[in-house]
This record gives structure tokens, sequence and C-alpha cells, in this order.
């Protein structure tokens, strides 16, 4: 029996395959999700900095696929990206900060993209098929991800300042936080004596 270099080398590569699985599931946050949807990789991610990553890819032929948003406490809007790039052609581009595009605006894109590949009409259709669902759930995720930055820079913002107003003993300062907070004027009189 003859081995080649190739049966040799597939053990390895099994092992490789394994390890790489099982740092990515190490890498997860909670919360995290992936769905595929007629071919398109869905993921709705925590980034190791703050914020969410709402991404959807699809590898079709020698073409890769990608809308993203990402949402981070800091940004002027949601950061929107679009790319449809083959060997050494397509393009990609930030979209709109403040628009929500429809799915037909994004297929659009995606198509003129793959166009400067010269990709064949097959071609266009085979990668951009199940777009349209993939993409609504990268939309009701988009709307979630944002809630959760937003809800986390409002966190952010309001934190230490019920604290702080009991120290220096602020009764107008802890009024604006039962206000806030939907508290009623009986239950913080109790607690603060304000």
């Amino acid at each position: 029996m003859r081995f080649s270099a190739a049966t040799a080398a597939a053990p390895l590569l099994l092992l490789g395959a394994a390890a790489a699985s099982a740092i990515a599931a190490a890498e997860t946050h909670s919360g995290d999700r992936h769905r595929i949807v007629h071919g398109w990789l869905v993921e709705h991610v925590a980034e190791d900095d703050g914020g969410r990553l709402v991404r959807m890819t699809r590898t079709s032929g020698p073409y890769r696929l990608e809308y993203h948003a990402a949402f981070w406490r800091g940004n002027d809007g949601t950061i929107q990206h679009l790319s449809a790039i083959g060997a050494g052609c397509g393009g990609s581009e930030e979209l709109d900060r403040d628009l929500i595009y429809h799915v037909r605006e994004i297929r659009t894109r995606l198509t003129a993209h793959l166009a400067e590949c010269a990709a064949p009409p097959r071609a266009v259709r085979a990668a951009l098929r199940g777009l349209e669902p993939a993409y609504a759930l990268a939309l009701a995720w988009d709307w979630e991800a944002s809630a959760a930055t937003a809800a986390e820079a409002a966190e952010i913002a309001n934190y230490g300042i019920q604290d702080s107003a009991v120290a220096n003993g602020s009764c107008e300062a802890l009024a604006k936080v039962a206000a806030e907070e939907d508290v009623t004027e009986t239950n913080v009189t109790d607690a603060t004596g304000c």
C-alpha cells in the first residue's frame, strides 16, 4: 500500500480544521447568533471593544459578497458596508450611515460590483440567490443591534448618577433619576429622605 503526500497530510488538515473551529467557538460572545439563510451566512455578534456587528456573507463560485452594519456607542450613525469581490475585481463601498436600504437597492449595487468582474448573468443570479430573505433577517438584527447599543450607551451615561446624587444629598438630581427610571415619588422619598 502506497501513501502520497496528500494522503499523509489529510489527517493534519482535519486536525487543523477542528482546531480552527474550536478557536472560533471559544471566541463567541453571549448573545451571538449565526444563521444560514438560502446560502447566506447572517451573523449578529458582539464586537471586542463594545457594540454589535450584523454581517451577511455569501461565497458563490469565485465571488464573495458581504453586507455589514456596525453599531458602536460613539458612532455618528450606523457604519454600513457592501461588497462583491472576485479574483482581483469587483468593488466595495460604504453606505450612507443614516439610510435603511431597500433590498432592491442592495441587489442593484451588488450586481454593479459583480459587473466590474464581467460576471456572466448566470453567475450573478447564482450569487444573489436568496438575497431577499437573508437581508430581511439582517435588517431585523440591525434593529436589535441598534437598540442594544443605544441601551448600553444610556447605561454608561447614567452610571453613578443616582449614587452621586445620594452622596451629595441632591434631591433634584434624585427626582430627575426617578423620572427617567419611572420610579414613584413615594419610593424615592422612602429610600432617600428627599
